[in-house]
């Protein structure tokens, strides 16, 4: 398997703390707690717990002190959980966590994984509106960014824009426009400033990533308490996606959408540039992740979808997210078998979904 979507994982092994590992991000005196209280209550957590525990032989209430004795060989451990996944390959975003970039050969030695990052563009768009930088300069440094990481042999690209302002993108968002919307805001962070730039931004990415050949991200749908649910609507983007620029990028749209899937795949059957993308939700809502993948193919080419964890912070989430990938994905081609679907289509469609896919999108 070839995961598309992951990110950087802890150096270190130790106890592994499940509770922490949530889509409650949300800090506060009460934080910790509230995610203890709440963590033995998730499905996730209950599940990663009893299947982690046998696979180190142990019982659930043990698992934390038997996982860091297993993991006193990090590297051993690490790449043990890799390949009991299937996971040959890492599309990994280095901008999730700090210095991720600077690991890559790390998490390459840690997983036995080959590992081809892309570059996310926010936070280097953060980084320039906090610090004052004009539009224009902005723009400029996202599009040196973009191509300096392909000649670097980087293979795509990604976008959290809908972690910002929204997938709403505005397509005619103009210089001028992005200029004005970089005067101070009393009171609003960062993420949520300077909205006419930052569309313009994904316009001119979509543009640079189609001159450059390579895919560009675009995070819809399920993200942790700091995404605004409503703004990662996937059909927000199809007045981006009918500009020249939008026609002319290899769009990859992640997260299933989740919970749009069946819009994403109509907009993956639809649109010849867009792709969907399963991961993350399969994480943290694993039981019903066979309907939202028989819900996808059922209506967007099989070559036109992708799989990936998400994996990130601990192996273990690459491990399980894979587990359940597989899973969902036997259960789906039963479903297609007793639809009377040929086998050989069947075997087709899993190597497409599971490989073939990813290596024609990056070149890998």
């Amino acid at each position: 398997m070839i995961d598309q979507h992951a990110h950087p994982f802890a150096l270190t092994g130790g106890p592994l703390d499940l509770a922490s590992l949530s889509l409650d991000i949300r800090t506060g005196d009460s934080a910790d707690e509230r995610r203890r209280l709440d963590g033995p209550q998730r499905v996730f957590q209950e599940l990663l717990t009893v299947r982690l525990a046998s696979r180190l032989g142990c019982d659930p209430e043990g698992l934390s002190a038997a996982r860091a004795e297993a993991s006193r060989d990090w590297p051993s451990y690490c790449a043990g959980l890799f390949a009991d996944g299937g996971i040959t390959d890492l599309v990994l975003d280095t901008g999730y966590g700090p210095d991720g970039e600077s690991h890559i050969a790390d998490y390459a030695r840690l997983s036995g994984c080959l590992v081809h990052p892309i570059l996310r563009l926010d936070p280097l768009l953060d980084r320039l509106i906090d610090e004052g930088a004009g539009a224009a300069e902005a723009v400029s440094a996202v599009e040196e960014a973009m191509a300096k990481a392909a000649a670097e042999g980087w293979v795509g690209f990604k976008t959290i824009t809908a972690y910002r302002t929204g997938l709403g993108v505005d397509p005619s968002a103009t210089m001028s426009q992005a200029r004005e919307s970089l005067r101070p805001q009393a009171g609003v962070p960062v993420r949520r400033r300077a909205k006419a730039l930052r569309d313009f931004v994904v316009r001119r990415a979509l543009a640079v990533s189609a001159d450059l050949g390579l895919p560009i991200q675009i995070h819809t749908g399920l993200g942790d308490s700091d995404i605004r649910l409503g703004e990662s609507d996937p059909l927000l983007l199809e007045e981006l996606l009918r500009t020249p620029e939008g026609s002319a990028a290899t769009v990859v749209l992640i997260h299933g959408a989740y919970p749009w899937h069946e819009q994403l795949a109509f907009m993956a059957a639809v649109i010849p540039n867009v792709y969907a993308e399963l991961s993350l939700h399969q994480l943290f809502s694993p039981l019903t992740t066979t309907d939202r993948l028989l819900r996808i193919l059922d209506l967007a080419p099989a070559s036109k979808v992708l799989v990936g964890t998400d994996g990130h912070a601990e192996p273990e989430l690459f491990w399980f997210g894979a587990l359940m990938l597989r899973e969902a994905w036997a259960a789906t081609a039963t479903r297609f078998e007793k639809a009377d679907a040929r086998r050989g289509w069947i075997d087709g469609v899993e190597r497409a979904i599971f490989e073939e896919n990813a290596k024609r999108l990056y070149g890998i």
